[in-house]
């Protein structure tokens, strides 16, 4: 089985709560954080025909369990990449060679080391640091790690962005004011 090297994924991200057409999405990737199993391949396929990457957060899929059946139906479909916050799901996505983005919550200082040490420990390349003021304390740690590093969550200004860009490769955000770098 061939393996596809996971992606950089740099720069800003859309992240969809709710699907937008993407024909108005002026930046090169997205991420699709809710759906159901009837309507995400039409968005996958609207998404790609819009000349988009499409990462799809499989934990919020409504009717799609976790594991290499979900994740074999999601490649099945097209869906460029994975996203999730469990271990067990970044493990098959890898052995089919599957870019994965492992979501992490930096709430304290425990789940912190929690995190690194899992992403250290498993051969995580890509993660994402929830929520993304965390990533101004803890985001050069992770890049240390020599990964691709994403923040999102709470990122509304261009102020915000700007300052974390300087630490982390990519920012997922469902501001759409920020899927320009007009504002920044």
């Amino acid at each position: 089985m061939r393996v596809i090297a996971s992606p950089l994924l740099k720069g800003i991200i859309a992240s969809l709560w709710e699907f937008t057409d993407p024909e108005y999405i002026p930046v090169d990737t997205v991420f699709i954080l809710t759906s159901t199993l009837t309507r995400l391949p039409c968005e996958v396929e609207a998404c790609h025909a819009a000349g988009k990457r499409v990462f799809v957060d499989m934990d919020f899929v409504e009717g799609l369990s976790e594991g290499k059946a979900a994740i074999e139906f999601l490649r099945s479909i097209g869906v460029d990449g994975l996203i999730s916050v469990k271990l067990s799901n970044f493990h098959y996505a890898k052995k089919i060679g599957m870019p994965f983005v492992l979501r992490v919550f930096a709430l304290d200082s425990r789940a912190v080391e929690k995190a690194y040490n899992q992403v250290k420990s498993n051969g995580v390349d890509i993660v994402e640091i929830l929520p993304g003021c965390a990533s101004l304390k803890v985001g050069k740690m992770f890049k240390a790690l020599g990964i691709n590093v994403i923040t999102g969550g709470l990122v509304t200004t261009g102020q915000e962005a700007k300052k974390l860009l300087q630490i982390v490769d990519a920012i997922s955000t469902s501001a759409r004011n920020l899927w320009t770098k007009e504002e920044f």
